[in-house]
């Protein structure tokens, strides 16, 4: 009798270890392998862990206990990082709905075709294709989100990113618009909008923006062509093959060339950062017309116009004062000599703002450092 009594206490004993052992052995489990687990609706609890961890009949029954332990029923439908965590920690998260959490960036100067090759490239469901969800009263959408990072889930629309993007574009603007200059002659935000986007293009570093914007400014009031090659750029996209050709300045059907057509071109041709925006609406006219690319940017040059007879605006370029010029080197555009102690002085058809001279690689693509010229007095133009 005694020696039952003993196997009954024995068995009591051994057979609750002998489940211990292989179900908290089942719960600690860690997943190395799975990075992502998508849970679909209406998916079940038990398949979706068994895409976690092979569901032998004694694992389903281990996993039925600690479910009911748990009160848990169901999971959350959603994506979720499940890498390197234990398996009851992944139960928690699919009951809970800690979904993964993704990041989604507009960068400062990218454009409508960029964007939509990242949404295309992102878990963002395309619902906002070209930008076509925004909307507005102008013929073009190019140019109108703001820059940032965005937060969502897999399968979130782009649309809602776009909305809150663009909302944000026009408060900011609505809140410096008030403190435009007297003398800055844009019109309308959207003019703002388009300014700051070749502002953004053609700036290297933070720095120049204000500089930039006042030479525009001021090539704006004399009514002058922007002649900016980011413009010409964006005219030949989504085709542009990296390099500006002569035929690509001179081509008249280009709308957004600005060597060719007077004022701003159309439309926006990137997305502004709150930096260019600002500078755009918050610069006046400068005492510069010209600036060229130069590895000490941006520095401005000694005025010495007056001495030099100007011919017309559109033909001003960059030549060395000193008793000996340097050699020229030639080029189908024109002449380039040494840029030290440069001044400005007068060449027939060379594009105003087309640097020939050396470039260093700025920290934006498409862009170069710039170094301002002098502005030559408006009293010597003819």
């Amino acid at each position: 009798m005694k020696l039952n009594f003993k196997i009954i206490i024995l068995t009591l004993i051994v057979t609750p270890l002998l489940f211990i052992g292989p179900y908290f052995a089942f719960l600690n489990h860690k997943n190395t392998s799975i990075e992502f687990l998508d849970v679909l609706a209406g998916e079940s609890i038990y398949s979706s862990i068994d895409n976690v961890i092979s569901m032998s009949p004694e694992k389903k029954m281990l996993l039925k206990i600690y479910l009911k332990i748990k009160n848990i029923k169901s999971f959350k439908a959603g994506e979720y990082y499940i890498k390197n965590k234990k398996l009851l920690d992944i139960i928690s998260d699919l009951h809970n709905g800690k979904y993964y959490q993704r990041s989604f960036t507009i960068p400062d100067g990218s454009n409508i075709f960029e964007l939509e090759a990242l949404v295309n490239n992102s878990m963002l469901n395309n619902n906002c294709s070209y930008l076509s969800c925004i909307y507005n009263k102008l013929d073009y959408k190019e140019g109108m989100l703001l820059p940032n990072t965005f937060f969502y889930y897999k399968g979130h629309n782009a649309s809602d990113i776009f909305d809150q993007s663009y909302d944000s574009l026009m408060k900011f603007i609505d809140s410096i618009w008030m403190l435009k200059p007297d003398n800055n002659l844009l019109n309308t935000k959207y003019e703002a909008i388009i300014l700051a986007s070749i502002i953004e293009k053609e700036a290297g570093n933070f720095e120049e923006k204000n500089k930039i914007a006042s030479v525009f400014l001021a090539r704006l009031k004399k009514n002058m062509r922007l002649q900016a090659d980011p413009t010409i750029i964006y005219g030949l996209l989504p085709n542009f093959d990296g390099d500006i050709k002569k035929s690509d300045i001179l081509n008249k059907r280009n709308t957004y060339n600005t060597y060719m057509i007077n004022g701003l071109p159309p439309s926006p041709i990137a997305f502004a950062s709150k930096s260019s925006l600002q500078a755009a609406i918050l610069s006046s006219p400068g005492d510069y017309f010209y600036f060229v690319a130069n590895s000490k940017a941006p520095e401005a040059i000694p005025k010495a116009c007056e001495a030099i007879p100007i011919l017309p605006p559109a033909s001003v370029f960059i030549a060395n004062v000193k008793p000996k010029p340097s050699s020229p080197i030639l080029f189908s555009l024109g002449t380039l000599t040494s840029l030290n102690n440069n001044v400005c002085v007068s060449l027939p058809l060379i594009p105003n703002l087309f640097s020939l001279a050396p470039t260093m690689n700025p920290s934006i693509p498409l862009s170069t450092i710039k170094a301002l010229i002098p502005l030559c007095p408006a009293s010597t133009l003819v």
